[in-house]
């Protein structure tokens, strides 16, 4: 079997608390052939002396005059890429961990199953009740192509699909490539080995900031792509109605995932308008 580079893009900023965690899992991948790249926004904590240590290469994007001002991710996944050398690109979150074989599943799929781009499922873990919450959510989405999007792609593939869409942020820009992708009818796997995510210390006030700011951008992903929008943001998605047991089996956790989700529902709900509010921001 062919054993392509693979070039991980990891964006940062102040990312010090997750970033060892996440370089180590990498390093520890049973498939060797990868590139670590970090895309950094001028971080004021040790993420640059961390990063540096083990990345092949380290990029800082607050040099960059077109990314000033700018809060999100996506411009500097796109740098990533465009610095990658790999035949196969996949953009990860500095606070995720992976499972030891995620890079050995995504190339099977990738060289032998004739993937374009894969889905890797996400769980979550943290200390808080919120994180718990987080945890039973994210595993209502497992296997819900409406919601869960690729993030490790053939690298030709991206540039013909032209990578993220840098005036959407908030999530939106993952869905919008993932629309792009089937429209182009580009084939889709996933894997079955999954990411962690950590949530760490999740509050619940950490939720309605985070969902506040990614709901000013929401608008945009909703002018673009209205119609699957419209399923996406709705408050009850089919994940939580297929997986029901799992807010049986743990109610107490059911319950919080039901308020959590309506007050991040309202969050983005006033990002919204506040986008829409100020459009010229």
């Amino acid at each position: 079997m062919h054993l392509p580079l693979v070039s991980i893009i990891i964006p940062t900023r102040n990312s010090a608390q997750f970033l060892g965690a996440c370089l180590t899992s990498i390093i520890n991948q049973s498939y060797k052939n990868i590139e670590i790249i970090i895309v950094d926004n001028s971080s004021k904590d040790k993420t640059q002396q961390i990063g540096k240590k083990y990345a092949d290469q380290f990029i800082d994007v607050g040099k960059i005059k077109s990314f000033q001002g700018r809060f999100s991710a996506t411009f500097q996944r796109n740098i990533g890429v465009k610095a990658s050398k790999g035949e196969i690109v996949y953009y990860f979150d500095a606070d995720m961990t992976m499972q030891k074989d995620i890079i050995q599943d995504c190339i099977k799929l990738i060289v032998q199953e004739n993937a374009d781009a894969v889905i890797i499922p996400e769980d979550a873990f943290g200390t808080t009740f919120w994180a718990k919450c987080k945890q039973l959510e994210r595993r209502c989405y497992w296997g819900d192509n409406n919601i869960e999007a690729p993030r490790c792609f053939v690298k030709n593939i991206w540039e013909k699909v032209g990578g993220l869409d840098e005036t959407i942020a908030g999530g939106g820009d993952d869905w919008d490539l993932h629309e792009k992708l089937k429209e182009l009818g580009f084939v889709i796997k996933r894997t079955k080995a999954i990411v962690l995510h950590n949530e760490g210390n999740l509050t619940l006030t950490k939720l309605v900031k985070k969902r506040f700011l990614y709901g000013k951008d929401t608008v945009k992903y909703i002018q673009k792509r209205n119609k699957t929008a419209i399923s996406q943001y709705f408050p009850i998605r089919k994940g939580f109605i297929t997986n029901w047991r799992l807010f049986i089996k743990q109610p107490i956790l059911g319950i919080g995932t039901i308020y959590m989700r309506i007050v991040e529902y309202f969050a983005g709900g006033f990002g919204i308008i506040y986008g829409i509010l100020n459009k010229n921001e």
